[in-house]
């Protein structure tokens, strides 16, 4: 099936969506973004999804364009139209469209774009046999707790992991305090505890981070939500990372440093678990 695309109120062929060169979010990254998929063809936590798109919006002090429980009822029928088993929906929403310059109008519509794809497939392996990752220097901007399209260093970042044949960039503050990867957030396991850096602006407080936590909490799984350093983390039982495309990655090295026995570990299969089959 066709991938598909809505702007402004109109769901068109992907091939055909276009944006017009003076968009902000062409022009500054002047914008904030989402990624919701689907688990049995149904959005899968796309309330909080929406409601973290609201706080990034507030961030940086823009007008939603429409409203959360309709923007939900797009998407809906955006899942519905474009009729894959399981979709991922991308969401952008820029200042609006105007003339460069730094400073905007307070009287702009801001500009709403999505796309409908297949969600994208991963190798099973990866959970299997688990994944290496880099560390790399803490070069982001202060407030990473709002989904903001500019995402250069991420960019950066991801591209050398991958040409080091690693899965994923780990930021380190010189402190030496872990952040998170450029596409998820980080957990590490310790004599059965989970640890994860704080959600407060250094971080985007994932939605899997969040829902992981969640589940273990219900389950019984002690978790402390902390500073955390990269010393410890390299001396960690365990090692995962998260986010809405993958769910859960095993980290079984981190540069030059294994990690636990080199294997993916026991807890983190259980809390793979939490989520619901596809």
């Amino acid at each position: 099936m066709p991938e598909i695309a809505y702007i402004n109120n109109t769901f068109i062929p992907l091939e055909k969506a276009f944006i017009p060169i003076n968009d902000r979010g062409y022009l500054f990254a002047d914008g904030i973004y989402e990624v919701i998929v689907t688990r049995n063809g149904k959005p899968f936590l796309i309330k909080e999804h929406l409601e973290r798109l609201q706080r990034s919006a507030d961030g940086i002090i823009l007008e939603l364009p429409t409203s959360l429980s309709e923007l939900s009822e797009i998407i809906e029928r955006g899942i519905k139209e474009a009729g894959f088993t399981e979709t991922m929906v991308y969401i952008q929403i820029t200042r609006g469209i105007e003339p460069r310059r730094h400073n905007y109008s307070t009287e702009l519509q801001a500009n709403l774009t999505m796309t409908f794809r297949p969600h994208p497939e991963y190798d099973p392996q990866l959970t299997v046999k688990g994944v290496a990752i880099i560390t790399v220097p803490e070069i982001r901007w202060s407030r990473c707790d709002i989904k903001s399209i500019a995402l250069l260093p991420n960019i950066m970042m991801k591209q050398r992991a991958v040409e080091k044949g690693c899965q994923e960039a780990l930021f380190v503050t010189e402190e030496g305090l872990i952040r998170e990867a450029t596409t998820g957030n980080i957990f590490f396991i310790k004599d059965k505890i989970l640890y994860t850096p704080p959600a407060d602006q250094h971080i985007l407080n994932g939605i899997t981070r969040a829902y992981i936590l969640q589940q273990a909490a219900l389950h019984g799984i002690e978790q402390v939500e902390r500073e955390c350093t990269l010393q410890e983390t390299l001396k960690a039982d365990e090692v995962f990372i998260t986010s809405s495309t993958v769910d859960l990655l095993p980290v079984i090295k981190i540069d030059d440093s294994t990690i636990g026995n080199g294997r993916p570990g026991p807890l983190s299969a259980v809390i793979k678990g939490f989520f619901p089959k596809i």
